[in-house]
């Protein structure tokens, strides 16, 4: 109970921080996408370095931590210009909160016998499930925030992955945590599909309303994709 009450905490410190900057960033006016998931993948290329030497020292390994943080808010941001998205910093932080949840929702399911005796099988399954149940909304919904959700679960698997090690002290969770932040490299990765397959004039082929794309029923829009047709 301890180490989970401790890793939700910490995660959402992380989710909030990444909030925060996805919201102020805004204020910057970069209009582009691309510049805004460059700053990220930068940021967090130097917080990777960083972390490669810093070991079990717990000052260094939350920097780094937190850094991560700052830098998946410049990838949301970069999602949210590519998407025309202008989500409110409490509906963020809502979010954010939601997305904890997540793992006190795997904290308490672990409990049950039949789980808690398999527990590899037991995380495999949950985040398969998490997967199948997250792809359903996104294909039954229509909102501004529920691609912002997936990125946030995204990074907390990688902490209920964390969290299910064994750990030799703090020292040796906070590093665990660290190198799990790492998984906003993942979610740039999405980004930057979607923004190539934008440029390249593509579309996805599945059966949304009006729009398609990776992690919000596929983001590309189809109806632009068409009139271009046309007028070649």
């Amino acid at each position: 109970m301890k180490k989970t009450f401790t890793v939700s905490l910490t995660s959402f410190l992380f989710l909030s921080v990444s909030s925060v900057t996805a919201y102020t960033v805004a204020s910057f006016n970069i209009g582009e996408a691309w510049l805004l998931l460059l700053i990220g993948l930068v940021v967090l290329a130097l917080s990777g370095a960083v972390a490669a030497f810093a070991a079990e020292k717990i000052p260094l390994n939350v920097a780094c931590f937190f850094v991560s943080a700052i830098a998946l808010g410049f990838c949301i941001r970069a999602w949210y210009v590519f998407r025309g998205f202008n989500n409110s910093l409490p509906l963020m932080l809502l979010v954010s909160l939601v997305a904890t949840a997540y793992i006190w929702v795997f904290y308490f399911l672990s409990r049950i016998p039949l789980f808690n005796g398999h527990p590899k099988a037991f995380i495999v399954i949950y985040l398969v499930l998490t997967l199948v149940v997250y792809i359903i909304v996104v294909f039954t919904t229509k909102t501004t925030y529920v691609s912002t959700f997936g990125y946030y679960i995204l990074i907390e698997s990688a902490f209920i992955i964390a969290m299910s090690t064994s750990v030799n002290g703090p020292a040796d969770l906070i590093r665990k945590l660290t190198l799990g932040s790492y998984t906003v490299f993942a979610a740039a990765v999405f980004i930057a599909i979607a923004l190539a397959l934008s440029l390249l004039g593509g579309d996805c082929d599945c059966d949304c309303d009006a729009e398609c794309c990776c992690l919000d029923a596929c983001d590309i829009d189809l109806g632009s994709v068409k009139s271009k047709k046309k007028k070649k």
